[in-house]
């Protein structure tokens, strides 16, 4: 393989995978092993983009501002995703690294990314380092695989066949009961009528009127910006504008004589972001009791009841092995499957997944969404799951979409 071609190729790796890819690189021709690691070598990950923000706030200066007009901090994913691309391919690099690329993106912003992409395959070596199939770059055609782990080989099948569906693997279990008891009887349980919020001239949401019932199971699709999180916000008690309008929720109307604790207690909540407040060394048994005391990990002597129920949910989810080791060293899927356990066991009456699967591999994917649909299936919990794209694979009653437009965005059920 010579240096001076630009040739490209994709790493297929699943979530457990550690892999080294400056000696790959050099393996494979692309890089000589004296080559200076900086000068030659790009990431475009979330790491990055992390260690760019974090740069950003220890300084108070940003060279994204200077150059687009807005700091990265200020910037929504996808104009995060595409300023940090057009940063890197504006510096001399021979080779860039493309990691989980698309994650978070709707289809227009993935559309962007992946021109800016194709643009510069022509000038660069592009490595992509890819957990789903569906997201490989078109001019790739040099495929490998992660084997054992962390061992990078070629890979000669079919790319479909890598993949392997995993939607049966909850089936020797149901869900476990729960000791909480909540009054079902509600005559509204979520209903919001023409509501519209505004920040600052800019108008986010327009007369959205959405009504969700009882055990309705929802999906919640968007485009970034379209103001997905801001919607979930009216409804969690998270937001100051649902105040003075015509939202109810759980039979009491907003502002008027619902309590905002009392509103939290009934809602399970679950994102990404919320593994960031998870950082010290507790357990996995713990963090799953910790939903029963509504904490952030388990700080006082759980009820043997508990316990059970704790335990049942880790041999629901085939974490059993894994109870006692520490949270942090659990990979990105197991986290999440913990987490969604620890929203879910008091069998709340409305459970809100935003983006679960974002940044997991396909079998991972298959994975929680296989337990999503069983937790619709068989509890009265009422779920929305919220998701840039229509997920493979999951079983929602209903859809409901959001799209931009000149006096916010508008919602419909599809």
């Amino acid at each position: 393989m010579s240096l001076q071609e630009i040739q490209h190729v994709a790493i297929l790796k699943s979530q457990k995978s550690v892999i080294d890819l400056t000696s790959f690189l050099v393996q494979q021709g692309y890089m000589e092993p004296t080559t200076g690691y900086k000068r030659t070598l790009l990431t475009y990950s979330l790491a990055t983009l992390k260690h760019l923000i974090e740069d950003e706030v220890k300084r108070d200066v940003s060279i994204f501002e200077v150059k687009n007009g807005q700091s990265l901090r200020s910037m929504s994913s996808g104009e995060r995703k595409r300023a940090l691309l057009q940063y890197l391919l504006s510096l001399d690099s021979k080779f860039l690294i493309v990691e989980n690329v698309f994650d978070n993106l709707d289809v227009e912003n993935r559309k962007l990314i992946e021109a800016l992409l194709m643009e510069a395959a022509k000038k660069i070596s592009i490595i992509q380092v890819v957990a789903r199939q569906d997201e490989l770059l078109p001019f790739i055609k040099d495929f490998f695989v992660v084997e054992n782990a962390k061992d990078i080989v070629p890979y000669k099948k079919a790319i479909e066949s890598f993949f392997e569906e995993k939607t049966k693997i909850f089936d020797d279990f149901s869900i476990p009961k729960t000791t909480t008891k909540y009054a079902y009887a509600y005559n509204t349980f979520v209903k919001l009528q023409d509501v519209s919020v505004s920040f600052y001239e800019k108008k986010v949401l327009g007369n959205i009127s959405w009504e969700i019932k009882l055990g309705e199971f929802w999906q919640l699709i968007g485009a970034n910006g379209t103001g997905k999180t801001t919607l979930l916000s009216l409804i969690t008690g998270d937001s100051h504008k649902a105040y003075g309008q015509n939202i109810v929720l759980f039979d009491k109307l907003k502002g008027t004589e619902e309590n905002v604790w009392e509103i939290k207690q009934k809602i399970g909540y679950f994102t990404p972001n919320i593994t960031e407040l998870f950082n010290r060394r507790h357990s996995v048994l713990h963090m799953v009791l910790s939903g029963f005391y509504d904490s952030i990990g388990l700080y006082i002597k759980p009820l043997d009841i508990h316990v059970k129920l704790a335990k049942e949910w880790l041999e629901l989810m085939q974490l059993t092995d894994l109870a006692n080791k520490t949270f942090c060293t659990l990979t990105m899927s197991q986290q999440r499957m913990v987490l969604i356990a620890r929203a879910m066991v008091k069998h709340p009456p409305l459970l809100i997944l935003d983006e679960p699967t974002s940044g997991l591999d396909k079998d991972s994917i298959a994975i929680i969404v296989a337990l999503i649909n069983k937790i619709a299936k068989e509890t009265r919990t009422t779920i929305i799951y919220v998701s840039h794209i229509m997920e493979k694979g999951l079983e929602p009653d209903h859809t409901y979409k959001l799209e931009e437009a000149t006096e916010g965005s508008i919602g419909a059920k599809l």
